[in-house]
């Protein structure tokens, strides 16, 4: 077997052009002015915040660069700072997620949907609008960090990682003291979606990747899923190739470019067009139908 190469080549080139379409969309948002073209920006921007993030999760499982502390550094220096999420926080939990997938003790199952309306199965109209709400106006959001920090008992940063923070704050202090307009509107566009539009994103796909699961929605038997995507999904809900989950459950060192290859989830998967129901129950079920897994 050759060795693995000192970074993921396709990962890195992955990361840039996310960074460059962010860029550009900014500017031309900043140059415009317009309310469209910030909305237009706000759009691609959460999306593409989104696609960083499923590049995040592979470097979560050390497959952006061969040596660890160079993995960690270049995938918080691209995606984990500037999201407030640095790798060391997610790692641990992610990594447990994976050994106990579906059980009560899958962290990912118990925190991410802590508080919430949200229980792995489809949910009636006026709970899911009040679950979509509270996920895009961060209500959710913060639900999730006090649980995950009761949990969590305290995360000691990497050395290292402090390279990116100082980093990145240098940048904003420089663009602040010299154009303090430009650059918050620059900040305003970076965390205006990552804090509704982005998160909203995540939770869809959370909800697609591990709904259902055995006696808790019919015709949704498994933990995990693979889907069957067009390229609408693959820029929104499932950017690369995070649609093919029961693959990168099967085999979690395989990084994102190489998931198709792999043929786990092929025959099982779903049609992307039926996520709404497994979202939406149109009727509540029949006493006993459904197990009731609180």
């Amino acid at each position: 077997m050759s060795e693995r190469p000192l970074v993921d080549k396709k990962s890195l080139a992955a990361l840039s052009l996310e960074w460059i379409v962010i860029a550009l969309v900014t500017i031309f948002a900043v140059t415009t002015a317009t309310w469209w073209a910030y909305g237009m920006a706000f759009v691609v921007i959460a999306t593409r915040q989104h696609g960083l993030l499923m590049l995040y999760h592979d470097a979560v499982h050390g497959l952006l660069a061969r040596s660890p502390g160079l993995n960690d550094f270049l995938i918080n220096l691209f995606v984990g700072v500037p999201h407030v999420l640095p790798v060391e926080f997610y790692r641990p939990l992610h990594l447990t997620h994976h050994r106990k997938l579906g059980t009560d003790e899958d962290p990912e199952r118990a925190l991410l949907f802590a508080g919430q309306f949200w229980h792995y199965r489809p949910l009636p109209t006026k709970k899911l609008i009040g679950q979509l709400l509270g996920d895009l106006f961060v209500v959710n959001g913060i639900r999730t960090i006090r649980a995950w920090g009761r949990k969590s008992g305290g995360i000691v940063l990497h050395p290292l990682t402090f390279v990116p923070v100082v980093l990145w704050v240098t940048a904003v202090v420089a663009a602040a003291s010299h154009a303090p307009l430009v650059a918050g509107s620059v900040l305003l566009l970076w965390f205006g979606p990552l804090l509704t539009l982005t998160n909203l994103l995540q939770k869809l796909r959370g909800f697609a990747e591990h709904s259902g699961g055995p006696g808790v929605t019919p015709g949704w038997d498994d933990w995990t899923y693979t889907w069957r995507i067009g390229w609408p999904g693959r820029l929104t809900i499932w950017p690369y190739n995070i649609n093919r989950h029961l693959e990168h459950h099967a085999r979690p060192g395989v990084p994102w470019h190489r998931l198709p290859q792999l043929s786990a989830g092929t025959e099982r998967a779903r049609d992307g067009r039926t996520l709404w129901q497994l979202l939406h129950l149109r009727t509540e079920p029949t006493i006993g139908t459904v197990e009731n897994r609180q």
